[in-house]
């Protein structure tokens, strides 16, 4: 995520969310839970990721347009920075206690890496070789050994590719690659075999990627005409969460489920004026175990006048039916 595209932040009321969906799909009932704010204050708060009782953000470090940090946190401990004196950086993905994120460095900031980092240890970890590169890396997660990407500035020259890479192997796969100026591609979400991303040729011509890491296919999510379709995460299962809408910023967006079977089902409507840049799924561990399956879809909530963010989530919560 680069940095002109995180600028953001402020708190607002749960009940100006509107609220979640309800339907059937062939797997059983799902619902929604009411919108809970995990990170909100006078800073921006955007990238939330999590594993487990990890969870991991980016903050500004003032108003406006300031530079951004990496912080880390598990419940009743403080919170901790992670990235190096001296440098900016947005939260990527967490697998375990293995955190990635981007790093981004130099004056200007025209230097970005992908950076491993050790959240038990507090400790920075070394990125096997292959994975950066010159060229702008971004938007990493990992899980499961591998870790997907993207590499390529969007608005240049640069091919921009979506990359998907094995770090014991080094076995490299180029999931997507795009060579326009006016077009984006961004990686979303890795989690277990399932990978998706977003690509725009160009915008609003947008469609949302499911890759399966068994088959090596990947499959176009169908969307709804007039839609534009982005920020992608995916749970262990292969459901995809996205975020669709009209132009313009805040307008008739919804955050849309898609299993790998059924149709697709609105999890959550936002009123007027609020938008979703990230969102994160992280499959929830039930105590004591029962027949559901709950997706904590988390997501950074911006207020487009003034632009300013805050990290929520959603509880989407499956029941699984008995066995035949």
């Amino acid at each position: 995520m680069s940095v002109s595209e995180q600028r953001r932040k402020r708190n607002f009321a749960v009940a100006a969310l509107a609220a979640a969906g309800l339907a059937i799909t062939t797997s059983g009932a799902i619902s929604a839970s009411t919108p809970v704010p995990v990170r909100a204050s006078s800073l921006n708060e955007v990238a939330p990721a999590a594993s487990g009782d990890w969870f991991a953000w980016s903050r500004s470090r003032g108003n406006g347009n300031s530079p951004f940090d990496v912080f880390a946190q598990q419940p009743g401990q403080a919170a901790f920075k992670v990235n190096p004196k001296g440098t900016q950086a947005f939260t990527g993905g967490i697998d375990g206690t293995t955190l990635v994120y981007q790093l981004i460095r130099g004056r200007r900031g025209t230097r970005s890496d992908l950076r491993l980092y050790d959240l038990a240890t507090r400790r920075q970890l070394p990125m096997p070789t292959g994975v950066n590169s010159p060229k702008w890396e971004c938007c990493g997660t990992t899980s499961g050994g591998w870790i997907f990407y993207g590499r390529g500035q969007t608005r240049s020259r640069d091919p921009q590719l979506i990359l998907l890479r094995n770090l014991t192997t080094g076995e490299q796969r180029v999931l997507d690659t795009l060579r326009d100026a006016r077009g984006v591609t961004r990686a979303g979400q890795l989690n277990g075999n399932f990978a998706v991303w977003q690509r725009c040729d160009p915008r609003p011509k947008c469609e949302i990627f499911r890759y399966d890491l068994t088959t090596a296919a990947s499959t176009a999510l169908p969307r709804t005409p007039g839609k534009i379709v982005h920020s992608p995460s995916v749970n262990d299962s292969g459901t995809v969460y996205y975020v669709q809408g009209n132009r313009g910023c805040g307008k008739s967006v919804q955050v849309v489920r898609q299993p790998v079977d059924g149709a697709a089902q609105v999890v959550l409507s936002l009123p007027p004026g609020r938008d979703i840049v990230v969102t994160y799924a992280d499959r929830v561990t039930p105590r004591p175990p029962g027949r559901v399956r709950t997706t904590r879809v988390y997501y950074d909530l911006l207020r487009c006048k003034p632009r300013t963010w805050d990290i929520y989530r959603v509880d989407d919560t499956e029941s699984i039916p008995p066995p035949p």
